[in-house]
């Protein structure tokens, strides 16, 4: 039965609530089209039937007629229904209280969040984050089967795919471990999310973890390589591909190898030129100094050198998190390994690839990241047409699972990839 409430003294209509997966809806009317855009993207301002018509540029009897015909109900019923989707999502997938909530996506008080919310989906927001967290919380991830091919020079990598659906491949970033990953607190949430709608691909490059740590070649372009390897082992002839750190600079010269291969690309914290290109001065005799104390200190039983770049990815770790990270370290890769990566890394610059960028891409940087620049992450996503950039409140490099930044960021990189 159709229901009402009260919001900011106007009245909004809802119905059953949306499932959680149910994508925005689309329209071919070009008003109703324009109408679902603005509900899409501004389903916390005070809309109104009004606004809508105004600036899909018709009367509000035409809008609302062109509009249930489309949708198959009225434009504030679904307005209040994908409202309360959006905090569905937002009670599910992150650690913010119900009140947070309620503002966020536009009501004025959380008493009038509660019962709208109830009408929809059959319980209190709290009682109703509860039970899904109660159906996942002891959910642990499925088996994982590692598996081995061969680059083009030779070099053994590992790699694994889980999970169902269009695949998704992610690149290898600073540091991986296809076992120690696993179920780790810093990267469980990310594994858990990605492979809930995707047959996630994740490999551990050349240097790294369960792959070859003496590998023929370490470059660049044999990085590229080895994303190219695990793509035709896998046996992939299109998929999405997620890239983080120097993941991205990797994803933009392999989307250039095999154009159309990419559906649509993901980069999180991502740069077009290495550390040794973008700083200079103090900043770059810095970093300099952690490369040479990385030949000492890497492999060291004293966590207090591994705990310097532990807290520059994620400065906002739990002791657990943080923990996690230095142990991530030692068993990773070798101190030989770990600067010549940090030089490989340095030198990269792929600027002059970047306005060929065929693929569909969504660039996201931390503002306050202390690994990679926020302008790095500007200048990435400005010289890639068409690209889609969104910055986020945070400062980790890796985003953790109960920041606001977290649930952005995969909000963000769900309706993308729909």
């Amino acid at each position: 039965m159709e229901q009402r409430h009260s919001k900011r003294g106007r009245e909004v209509v809802s119905g059953p609530g949306l499932p959680l997966d149910a994508a925005p809806v689309c329209s071919d009317d070009p008003a109703v089209s324009y109408a679902l855009t603005l509900i899409h993207r501004r389903f916390a301002e005070q809309l109104s039937l009004a606004t809508l018509s105004r600036e899909a540029g018709v009367s509000r009897s035409l809008l609302a007629e062109r509009f249930a015909h489309s949708v198959g109900e009225p434009p504030m019923r679904y307005c209040g229904r994908w409202r309360l989707h959006q905090a569905a999502i937002m009670l599910r997938d992150s650690r913010r209280r119900v009140g947070e909530v309620a503002f966020q996506v536009g009501f004025a008080s959380e008493e009038a969040f509660s019962r709208a919310f109830k009408r929809d989906y059959g319980a209190p927001p709290g009682a109703w984050r509860k039970q899904q967290r109660g159906s996942t919380s002891g959910e642990s991830l499925p088996r994982q089967q590692v598996q081995y091919c061969t680059a083009s020079d030779g070099t053994r990598l590992a790699w694994s795919s889980v999970g169902a659906g269009f695949p998704l491949v992610k690149a290898a970033n600073w540091l991986n471990h296809l076992e120690f990953d696993w179920e780790s607190p810093v990267w469980r949430h990310w594994l858990r999310e990605l492979m809930r709608d995707n047959s996630l691909v994740r490999y551990d490059e050349r240097g790294n973890g369960l792959s070859d740590w003496h590998p023929r070649s370490l470059t660049f372009d044999s990085l590229v390589d080895d994303l190219e390897a695990v793509v035709d082992a896998a046996g992939l002839d299109q998929f999405d591909l997620l890239a983080l750190s120097q993941g991205a600079p990797v994803a933009i010269a392999y989307s250039r190898r095999h154009p159309g291969r990419i559906r649509r690309m993901v980069l999180l914290g991502g740069y077009a030129r290495g550390w040794a290109h973008r700083l200079q001065g103090e900043d770059l005799a810095r970093r300099e100094a952690m490369v040479t104390l990385t030949e000492t200190g890497w492999g060291s039983d004293n966590p207090a050198y591994r705990q310097m770049f532990t807290g520059l990815y994620i400065p906002g770790g739990t002791s657990e998190q943080l923990d996690w990270w230095n142990e991530l370290q030692k068993v990773s890769t070798t101190p030989a390994n770990a600067v010549l990566l940090q030089r490989v890394l340095g030198t990269i610059d792929v600027t002059g690839m970047l306005a060929s960028v065929a693929v569909p891409t969504l660039a996201a940087h931390a503002r306050k990241d202390h690994v990679i620049s926020f302008e790095a992450g500007v200048e990435l996503a400005t010289n890639i047409p068409g690209a889609v950039f969104v910055p986020l409140e945070s400062a980790n490099h890796v985003l953790l699972e109960n920041e606001p930044a977290w649930q952005q960021f995969l909000t963000a990189v769900r309706r993308f990839l729909r």
